[in-house]
């Protein structure tokens, strides 16, 4: 594996994203008053992408550099902004992710 640090960070913070985005549901279920689905729908929608985050992380060896980095950084902002800041752990454990994904790594030779 190559990309440890990546692979490490955005699983932490993909595990961490899901658990509060099903908190999040919960609370959401447990406060509603009669047929309101709008903020169920609305936490719904951030777990389906912090789902998507997850497996993005899991991928990070299959997918361009480039594209994972730029998407670890610009989803977990817009999932900070919708979240009203409940996912601040996660989001900051993911951009940490992408960003790490434009370092360029070292060539190994194995040269006795």
């Amino acid at each position: 594996m190559k990309r440890t640090p990546e692979f490490v960070l955005g699983l932490i913070g993909g595990i961490l994203g899901i658990i509060i985005s099903i908190i999040l549901i919960v609370v959401a279920f447990n406060i509603m008053e009669g047929v309101d689905y709008e903020l169920l729908a609305y936490y719904s929608i951030i777990l389906t992408v912090q789902i998507g985050l997850f497996i993005l992380s899991c991928l990070v060896n299959k997918v361009n550099n480039k594209v994972y980095g730029v998407c670890m950084i610009v989803i977990p902002i817009v999932m900070l902004c919708m979240s009203l800041f409940f996912l601040l752990i996660p989001t900051i454990l993911q951009i940490i992710s992408g960003s790490f994904a434009f370092r360029t790594l070292k060539l190994e030779s194995n040269v006795s």
